[in-house]
């Protein structure tokens, strides 16, 4: 789910993972099959890094403790995940519940539904909101919806925000 998007002279990633293996152990779990589209030493400074949910692929903290050392981005969260970031030194954390909405260095975010779990083991189920985000920009709504099957938050989106211009 990792994508960089440029918009309005901002570089935003979504769910980031440079990391071989979505695990907590380096050395197992389900291993990376292609190398990531963009080097991290080739990637522009990154201003707001959005995180979906807490699940390995998609929270992946070596990589962000890696973005915090080289970029310093201001990090977007679900309700939950803040702490996970904060004890690993992560410094401009903000975590959001479903419809709140925060100026991102210069842009609005949106915390939207999204229909999925959260779980980082196997005692902590969803005790972490999982969501997408829209991202406002002067093209257009942009959203991404991390991880989600089929529901009525789509529909509930597009009424709060339009047409996306990208999602």
């Amino acid at each position: 789910a990792t994508t960089l998007l440029q918009f309005d002279g901002h570089n935003v990633l979504t769910d980031p993972i440079w990391s071989e293996r979505a695990s907590p152990l380096s050395w197992i779990g389900p291993k990376r099959v292609r190398p990531p589209g963009v080097r991290f030493d080739d990637l522009p400074p990154i201003d707001v890094v959005v995180v979906s949910h807490d699940h390995y692929d998609h929270l992946d903290l070596p990589t962000l403790r890696r973005l915090e050392r080289a970029h310093h981005p201001m990090f977007l969260v679900p309700l939950g995940c803040a702490r996970l970031l904060s004890d690993e030194g992560l410094v401009d954390v903000h975590e959001l519940d479903w419809w709140q909405s925060i100026d991102a260095r210069g842009f609005s975010a949106s915390l939207v539904p999204a229909q999925h779990f959260g779980a980082r083991g196997p005692f902590d189920r969803d005790e972490r909101l999982w969501a997408g985000y829209v991202l406002t920009t002067r093209g257009g709504p942009v959203f991404f919806a991390g991880d989600t099957a089929f529901g009525e938050h789509f529909a509930q989106v597009r009424t709060r925000f339009g047409p996306m211009r990208l999602a």
